[in-house]
């Protein structure tokens, strides 16, 4: 009897800068088995409508569609695909109202290589768990463990980020 095969990862990488698209391309390449890539989040709503990721990483600037209003989108669609947002250094209240919004994490535009990776990486743990996990109890309990280690690393950025506003 041949062991089960692991589903394959599954990266949408929602962003209009095609320069920048194929820099989180080349950044994330060896972590995740599939990527797939959309200019803007009406771009991006096709390819969630008709199949199933276990991350999106969004731009929340960009025509069409801003990042804001494909996650909300997508939250009313009853996804819970973690959502990771990148937004311009110092956009700041963007980042806070996308966690308001759901989403998993955030990162700035001029980030460094190893927290993007980081980030993305967390997050696809956290998507591939939830699609894993067959009883409601067990995921449940398993999923808050994951999300209270992530949110320890979100919620250090938020205070940075707070103490950045004030001063």
């Amino acid at each position: 009897m041949a062991a089960p095969q692991e589903e394959k990862s599954r990266l949408l990488i929602v962003e209009d800068d095609s320069d920048i698209r194929e820099l989180l391309k080349h950044f994330l390449k060896e972590f995740v088995d599939e990527i797939v890539e959309a200019e803007d989040g009406s771009a991006a709503l096709q390819f969630v409508k008709a199949q199933e990721f276990d991350t999106i990483l969004s731009d929340i600037e960009m025509p069409h569609m801003n990042g804001l209003k494909f996650l909300a989108y997508v939250r009313s669609l009853g996804q819970m695909t973690p959502f990771v947002v990148l937004t311009a250094h110092g956009d700041h209240s963007r980042a806070l109202e996308a966690l308001s919004l759901g989403a998993f994490d955030f990162i700035t535009k001029d980030s460094k290589r190893k927290v993007v990776i980081e980030s993305v990486c967390a997050a696809l743990k956290f998507g591939r768990e939830m699609k894993s996990s067959k009883n409601d109890a067990v995921r449940s309990s398993h999923l808050r463990k994951i999300y209270a280690d992530m949110s320890k690393s979100s919620e250090m950025r938020l205070r940075k980020i707070i103490e950045e506003m004030s001063s």
